[in-house]
């Protein structure tokens, strides 16, 4: 199987990174934020389907605007109206497609960094340079703190633990948009005291586990690096116009036996 992989389109500046055109894998994994509304989203995954199969996932952006827990029924009941066969929202779900088991989960990050480790999340109740504690809410009008999303990632985390503990006989690919190890922040960023808002240590999970593919997002650099036998990919757009990746590739794939 082909697999196409992308992230962080950011469709909601106006610019479309990928076309149905582009389309030329066996499947497309969408590792989140792909769009900045319900409506974006649905309008934009309608603009793509029908060639091949999609399975996407939602991103930090996505709930821009929205509450943290009904922000994800939100987008489960936007993009479920249409039933459309090819597409596949996994937000803590799974989907089997050829023979491959496919856990999407949008995941959240735990807060720690390399260097303090827990002593790092206290850092961000003084978050004013994380657009997600002003834009994402927990009620109406009410911000989220870190440890609403520590929460959240710890919910996502058993869930995914659970699964991958299942027995399965063929290729295991997780997706996720926040990335499972600190090897994927880019140079520039290594060791940045707010890291721990992208990435989690999570390294002993895929050492235990070993899933074939683990696919992300969140971060605007690729990655493609192998812990024990699980190959990590991430292959980001970013934002047109602002900052987009230098590596991006749209018709980016990786086969899978």
């Amino acid at each position: 199987m082909k697999i196409q992989y992308a992230s962080d389109l950011h469709t909601e500046f106006d610019f479309r990174p990928i076309r149905k055109n582009d389309l030329v894998g066996d499947v497309m994994v969408l590792a989140g934020d792909i769009a900045g509304s319900t409506t974006g989203l649905r309008s934009y995954l309608k603009a793509l389907s029908g060639r091949i199969p999609l399975i996407v996932i939602l991103g930090n952006h996505e709930f821009y605007g929205y509450e943290l827990a009904r922000g994800r029924n939100q987008y489960r009941d936007a993009i479920s109206r249409d039933k459309d066969p090819y597409l596949h929202f996994l937000d803590d779900d799974e989907v089997i497609l050829g023979g491959v088991r496919f856990l999407g989960s949008t995941l959240w990050s735990d807060f720690k960094n390399q260097t303090q480790g827990e002593a790092a999340q206290a850092g961000y109740d003084y978050d004013g340079g994380l657009l997600d504690f002003r834009k994402i809410l927990k009620s109406e009008g009410t911000p989220i703190r870190w440890q609403d999303v520590l929460e959240r990632y710890q919910e996502s985390l058993h869930w995914l633990t659970s699964r991958l503990s299942e027995e399965f006989s063929g290729p295991t690919v997780v997706i996720t948009h926040h990335a499972p190890s600190f090897l994927s922040d880019a140079p520039e960023f290594s060791g940045s005291p707010i890291s721990g808002a992208f990435s989690s240590d999570l390294e002993d999970v895929i050492e235990r586990f070993s899933p074939d593919l683990w696919i992300h997002g969140h971060h605007h650099s690729s990655s493609d690096y192998r812990i024990g036998k699980t190959r990590i990919l991430c292959n980001p757009f970013g934002y047109h116009g602002l900052e987009t990746n230098v590596d991006w590739d749209p018709r980016c794939l990786v086969e899978i036996p």
